[in-house]
């Protein structure tokens, strides 16, 4: 089995990357452009012969036909930085998946294609918890730009035989979270920057009044999703949602890790509040989140 992961010295790519080496005997190759990622969070797997890193853009890739399946994961997943630079966005969040669809059509050849998505495409969502089936309501650019490539899937689907997964992550945290270097940095998982912070003895900046609630989920079962999701016996073509089906408020995140925060102005184009229904994820994945955030705060701490 041979298995493409774009964006892969990113925060998420490289876990599913130790996962996928982990749980599997698949020969892996990932690329990435090193724009956020770093070759550090995949250094561990550097010298593992199952796994070839090649430093390229998602638009340099020539052909798909050797890859059983593609885990395409690499984007720019900052809210409020895809108002500013725009160009550079839709180049990492449309341009470069639309690229992959055009090689699969172009080589006849579909391997499994499990997407990447985000649980923004919903706004501020009108049911809760929220289904899969909730009004897209995009309120950034960011969310709009990951819709596209969802609406892209399904349209081209039904004119040529893709075989596509998507997975509309909620909010991760875990390991590597949060890179210093990355310019983005400012905007990564609130849960990331809250324990920089508090490594560095600064007090935590909560957004808003803090009320705003998340349905946080950990990188692990992420990876454990979108494992699921590629080894499934049956084409999917549909979106799962993947989070942990439960919500904690920002304030209350930031009282769990310090005593010590402070209020800024509130960022707009931010839900105010999300909560995954994983119920489909369940049934049809037999996928259950296995985190929670509380218990990992504390290890942390520990």
């Amino acid at each position: 089995m041979k298995v493409l992961i774009t964006g892969v010295a990113g925060f998420i790519g490289s876990n599913l990357l130790d996962y996928l080496i982990e749980h599997t005997d698949w020969q892996i190759t990932g690329i990435d452009n090193l724009s956020t990622g770093s070759e550090v969070n995949i250094a561990g797997q550097k010298n593992n012969k199952r796994f070839t890193f090649i430093k390229q853009n998602c638009t340099d890739v020539k052909s798909l036909k050797e890859y059983d399946k593609v885990f395409h994961l690499a984007a720019l997943p900052r809210i409020q930085p895809s108002f500013e630079f725009i160009n550079e966005h839709i180049t990492a969040n449309l341009v470069n998946g639309i690229h992959l669809i055009e090689l699969m059509v172009k080589e006849n050849h579909y391997p499994r294609f499990i997407y990447s998505g985000s649980s923004a495409i919903y706004g501020t969502p009108q049911t809760i918890p929220t289904a899969e089936d909730e009004p897209v309501s995009c309120l950034s650019p960011y969310a709009f730009q990951k819709y596209e490539i969802e609406k892209y899937l399904e349209l081209i689907a039904t004119r040529y035989p893709l075989d596509y997964v998507t997975l509309r992550y909620f909010n991760p945290y875990g390991p590597r979270s949060f890179n210093p270097a990355n310019k983005f940095n400012a905007y990564s998982s609130v849960v990331g920057i809250f324990l920089d912070r508090k490594k560095n003895g600064q007090e935590l900046l909560i957004t808003g009044d803090g009320q705003q609630k998340r349905d946080f989920i950990h990188v692990s079962d992420l990876a454990k999703a979108n494992y699921l999701a590629s080894v499934h016996k049956e084409k999917l073509n549909t979106a799962f949602n993947i989070g942990n089906g439960s919500t904690l408020s920002i304030l209350d995140l930031a009282k769990l890790i310090s005593d010590k925060y402070s209020f800024i102005p509130k960022r707009e184009g931010e839900a105010d509040i999300t909560f995954a229904n994983i119920s489909k994820a369940r049934t049809i994945l037999k996928w259950e989140p296995g985190y929670k955030i509380e218990e990992y705060i504390k290890s942390i701490a520990e």
